[in-house]
């Protein structure tokens, strides 16, 4: 949580984390208005259209219009952004290249929220550096931090703000004050209260030394949110109204105004004062369409939507929740979920490190009280009773600790488990992951050296879209067995027809099966229903038509049977392919994974069979195969059918 407006959103009757993220990146920039960036945004897109000379004026010009367009339209935002680079760069203007890849940066976050903004203030983080620019480095910093903040890693931000902090030191700069305002929303977020104030205070001291009015109100606002944190709504309501006071007295930005509202509204909305909620989120409505505020509109559909549920107007609920859905299922995209399962992986193995831990001192503390306890006996020799008192204690203890050191044995043996599965997951990334990327970035190094022309580009272009999506696919399939093998997968078993999925496996393949002119055939000698988890065999037939169409020689034939024995439905995948050799069978279904290429050179390294193998025993099924070189291979799958 970064600015007021998405310490607002974290105190809402539902808490969106998807909204609060993207509103963070959102109301960071909003220093530009009193960093010596107050040019209005139509000004400066004339300035940009009146100078068309190619000097360091103009890429300051196309910067300052990026700036202005980072919450009105994006797409000009990169536009400008990237013309300010090129210009930049060809002018050899340092500075005007920092500037440009933080905006760029900007325009990752909101659209991505990825590590490629990391990348872009890096390289901006090291241009700074060269110039010994100390503003430039602190606000570098004031945004990697604010970027791991946006993915919740507050206790990763924090480090890069305070380093921001310190490089300004004892200067008077305006950028104080988001650093302030930033560190002290990530230490609400972490719940330390305390210091959460200190730096909120110290932004509205900043605020009203300069008379910056839109500041002095965040302030207020941030006091508020830290009210309604503490459950002190009183005092809460109190600041919402002392910076609504100062915006009919001083001039301040619509989109601080329309953060007032959502707050009053929310308030309203906790003490149920429902039809006075109502007013306030349409006075901020108002706002926000004037400015076309995507966010603010999401959060308000959203709002209308649980006002509408209390009052019983269903349909109106369901037609706001739709519009809330619209809004913010194009905010944000698919990245941000594989981003949560790598982090996933990661507390997974950091849990059973510190559960090892935890036994460890638990250990070392037992053989502390073993240790007293022994020279408690060697005193007790004098007496018989004090003797065989000591030495039932000592039993008990020994009892205890051989039980600890087997629950000891146990978790290292699952550490260890779990590190040997991390590093074959890391070697098969650097050997079958980087290389499409290697060759991705080679391409790129030979255009900018101009040893490529655009049009020897665009023919290379389906070569890296199948390279990219193979990685892609890799990736996904590394996700999906690391999850299950760190026991991160439930079984929902239902009751599913197998034909049915085996031909919507076959029409999602399609284009690759029309590449190679392949004959697909699937026969059944009567329907079949199988017991399973439906989205774990999909993986399973996509995996085994995968390679089927893989290994199989152009104008070749695949077969896919399905037919019942005793309790199980058995489906074989049959195809007229390249076939394996005893050494290949014998090592198929083991995580000894080497890269091979199919008839079109496809590129493989046989994850997706251990993914079949071990997702089909976790449903209680079966997959077997027989094969001969150069004559095809057979791969026999069995499941349970519905009793």
């Amino acid at each position: 949580m970064i600015l007021p407006s998405s310490l607002i959103s974290s105190y809402m009757i539902l808490n969106r984390t998807r909204f609060r993220i993207f509103l963070n990146i959102s109301m960071l920039f909003l220093c530009l208005h009193v960093c010596g960036q107050t040019v209005l945004k139509d000004s400066v897109t004339r300035l940009v259209k009146s100078n068309s000379k190619m000097d360091t004026l103009r890429v300051i010009q196309l910067n300052k219009q990026a700036y202005e367009n980072f919450s009105y339209n994006v797409k000009n935002l990169i536009e400008y952004s990237q013309q300010a680079l090129t210009l930049a760069k060809k002018l050899n203007y340092k500075r005007g290249q920092a500037e440009a890849y933080k905006n760029l940066a900007l325009s990752a976050m909101l659209v991505h929220g990825d590590v490629t903004a990391l990348n872009y203030l890096n390289t901006s983080l090291a241009i700074f550096s060269s110039l010994g620019d100390t503003v430039g480095i602190a606000t570098a910093n004031n945004y990697i931090g604010c970027y791991y903040a946006t993915v919740k890693d507050f206790k990763q931000a924090l480090p890069f703000l305070l380093r921001s902090e310190k490089l300004l030191g004892n200067r008077e700069h305006i950028l104080k004050l988001t650093i302030f305002t930033n560190t002290g929303s990530c230490y609400l977020d972490l719940r330390e209260f305390g210091k959460a104030k200190q730096y909120f205070e110290k932004a509205e001291l900043v605020a009203s030394q300069l008379q910056d009015y839109d500041w002095i109100v965040m302030s207020l606002l941030n006091s508020a949110s830290l009210f309604i944190k503490q459950n002190d709504i009183k005092k809460a309501l109190a600041k919402n109204e002392q910076a609504l006071t100062l915006t009919h007295s001083h001039r301040v930005s619509p989109r601080i105004q329309q953060m007032i509202y959502l707050l009053k509204g929310d308030i309203a909305y906790k003490v149920k004062q429902y039809e006075n909620a109502k007013i306030y989120y349409q006075t901020c409505e108002k706002l926000a369409g004037k400015m076309k505020s995507r966010e603010y509109m999401s959060e308000i559909y959203y709002k209308y939507h649980l006002l509408d549920s209390i009052a019983g107007d269903y349909q109106s609920a369901l037609k706001n929740f739709k519009n809330y859905q619209l809004i913010t299922d194009s905010l944000f995209n698919k990245d941000k979920n594989e981003i949560i399962a790598l982090y996933k992986v990661k507390f997974a193995l950091q849990e059973r490190e510190d559960e090892n831990n935890r036994l460890i001192a638990i250990e070392k503390n037992n053989m502390e009280v073993i240790s007293y306890q022994r020279t408690i006996l060697f005193l007790s020799l004098l007496g018989l009773t004090a003797i065989g008192l000591a030495f039932v204690r000592l039993k008990k203890l020994n009892f205890a600790l051989k039980d600890l050191n087997q629950k000891f044995v146990m978790q290292n043996s699952q550490l260890e488990e779990v590190n040997g599965i991390k590093n074959k997951i890391f070697s098969v990334i650097a050997h079958d992951l980087r290389n499409p990327f290697a060759q991705f970035i080679s391409i790129l190094d030979m255009f900018k050296s101009r040893l490529l022309e655009a049009d020897e580009v665009v023919t290379l272009l389906p070569f890296l879209d199948k390279s990219v999506n193979h990685t892609i696919d890799m990736m996904d399939r590394l996700l999906v067995w690391s999850k299950s093998q760190l026991d991160g997968f439930k079984v929902k078993p239902e009751s599913f027809n197998i034909a049915s999925l085996i031909q919507d496996t076959v029409e999602k393949l399609q284009n690759l099966i029309d590449d190679k002119q392949l004959h697909v055939k699937i026969v059944k000698s009567e329907e079949a229903q199988a017991w399973a988890d439906l989205e774990m065999i999909r993986i399973v037939f996509r995996n085994l038509l995968s390679n089927a169409i893989k290994f199989t020689p152009s104008q070749g034939s695949i077969t896919v049977e399905i037919f019942k024995e005793s309790e199980f439905v058995i489906i074989a995948f049959k195809d007229t392919g390249m076939g394996l050799n005893g050494e290949q069978l014998s090592s198929l279904f083991s995580f000894n994974l080497k890269s091979t290429r199919g008839t079109a050179n496809e590129s493989g390294t046989g994850l997706g069979l251990k993914i079949c193998y071990d997702l089909l025993l976790l449903n209680n099924g079966k997959i077997r195969v027989e094969s001969s070189v150069n004559e095809g291979s057979t791969f026999f799958i069995s499941l349970p059918m519905k009793g």
